[in-house]
């Protein structure tokens, strides 16, 4: 005989739907929409209709939640390998443009990854494949490899998080640095003056796109000048 409040063993309505996909579909639906500060467990239950106890079947606390949304978004990037048809460089771009892609689809999950250890290792597992096949394929050593997608990745990470706190397609950095240089005194930052003057508020317009590219262009062919000097 079951006493009075208890629960039997037949799950709730919903709780007989319930998997770890759809507890990491709502999870990231969340995030998206609230930041990750909104993501409890308690809050994942009521948004699934379920007791909070049946979430820790499939998932047992918010960490591996957080490493689940980081499977969820970033497990795509793991695409078959191109070949030797593609250059490893161009293999590289595409592989970071196509991560930059998926922290950019999921600002409020990019600024957690970013900043915590273990969801970095969570996303590094799933997404960088593709990075050190590319880099392999370039005949880089090890160490090389290691430290060249080391290096685009922190590349990407920190645009990213500027890119995540700006939330728009352009940086409206002209009008307030022209303002700045025009107020420095005689001879202070010539160069800066000159080039700025130059450019004009169009020239100074920061487009994130044009800006990533760019960056990425920068990073890859200092890696190319390291496969040269092998």
């Amino acid at each position: 005989m079951v006493k009075a409040g208890n629960r039997s063993g037949r799950p709730r309505a919903g709780e007989e739907r319930l998997s770890r996909e759809a507890i990491l579909t709502a999870a990231l639906r969340i995030v998206d929409d609230e930041g990750i500060d909104a993501l409890t467990m308690r809050r994942l239950a009521a948004t699934l209709e379920v007791n909070p106890m049946s979430l820790y079947h499939h998932l047992p606390n918010k960490a591996a939640v957080l490493a689940g949304l980081a499977e969820l978004v970033f497990a795509g990037l793991e695409y078959p390998d191109p070949g030797d048809a593609v250059p490893w460089d161009e293999q590289l771009k595409d592989a970071a443009r196509a991560y930059r892609n998926a922290l950019r689809a999921h600002p409020n999950l990019a600024l957690q990854v970013l900043s915590d250890t273990s969801a970095v290792s969570d996303v590094v597992v799933v997404t960088m494949e593709p990075f050190y096949r590319a880099l392999d394929r370039a005949a880089l050593s090890s160490r090389q490899i290691f430290e060249s997608a080391n290096t685009l990745i922190d590349f990407i990470h920190g645009f990213s998080l500027g890119e995540a706190s700006v939330r728009a397609d352009t940086f409206e950095l002209a009008p307030d640095l022209l303002t700045r240089v025009e107020g420095l005194p005689a001879g202070k930052a010539p160069i800066l003056t000159r080039i700025v003057q130059e450019l004009g508020p169009e020239g100074l317009a920061y487009d994130f796109d044009s800006g990533f590219e760019s960056g990425l262009s920068t990073v890859t062919a200092g890696i190319g000048a390291t496969v040269r000097r092998r």
